[in-house]
């Protein structure tokens, strides 16, 4: 089966935001689980799903284990696994000690029979766009004014239906303004309710914001 791809806008520096670009993005159906992949393992082999799942949480400890003592993985088909080390930048080797050395993350190296058998893979453009041609932070900020005219907050699920962004990039675009300081997002980090700043999309400095209305489970990003 064709994987799905949709375009999507290419981050530009500022002073080339003239030119867009777009480029390719595997879109992902979604993320399979253990659960999910001892189903598969008993489907192919003659152990059943509750063994194909002990196999794999033990599994899991050992990658824990052996990561955490500095070994590497290698799962014979897919690649290696290993862990990475992080330390702050030094004139000399004796300038660090080995408190400061911190975990930088697992490092991944595909085998390139997989690369090879993966390399085959057909792609299929998605039917129905949602991400597709990110709207510019100009036209974003045209539509939260335009927006803000008749109400005193926005969320993100409102974004979405506004702009036809993404949940995760309309989330991301609403705490980019927060950062910049032209909205603010009170109450606990998971309100869903974002305010302007006055002085930014078409409220006057003199307005004030409303208190953050309550807000049910469900709106809750």
């Amino acid at each position: 089966m064709p994987v799905k791809y949709d375009f999507f806008l290419t981050p530009q520096p500022k002073e080339k935001q003239q030119k867009v670009r777009y480029h390719a993005r595997v879109v992902v159906e979604r993320t399979l689980d253990n659960k999910d992949i001892a189903t598969e393992i008993s489907k192919r082999c003659t152990i059943n799903k509750a063994e194909a799942m002990a196999v794999m949480d033990e599994m899991a400890e050992i990658f824990l284990q052996k990561l955490g003592e500095g070994h590497a993985i290698k799962l014979e088909g897919i690649g290696t696994f290993r862990i990475s080390a992080k330390s702050p930048s030094v004139r000399a080797k004796n300038e660090v000690r080995a408190e400061s050395i911190k975990f930088g993350g697992v490092v991944f190296r595909a085998e390139k029979k997989l690369l090879r058998r993966l390399s085959n893979t057909k792609f299929q453009k998605v039917m129905y766009s949602q991400t597709s041609l990110e709207v510019s932070d100009i036209e974003l900020d045209g539509l939260l004014t335009m927006h803000f005219k008749d109400h005193p907050y926005i969320t993100t699920k409102e974004l979405q239906l506004l702009s036809g962004l993404s949940n995760h990039t309309a989330l991301r675009r609403l705490k980019q303004r927060v950062q910049e300081g032209r909205m603010t997002h009170p109450g606990h980090r998971y309100s869903a309710f974002y305010f302007p700043v006055p002085g930014n999309f078409g409220i006057s400095r003199e307005e004030n914001t409303d208190a953050a209305p309550q807000q049910s489970e469900d709106e809750k990003v």
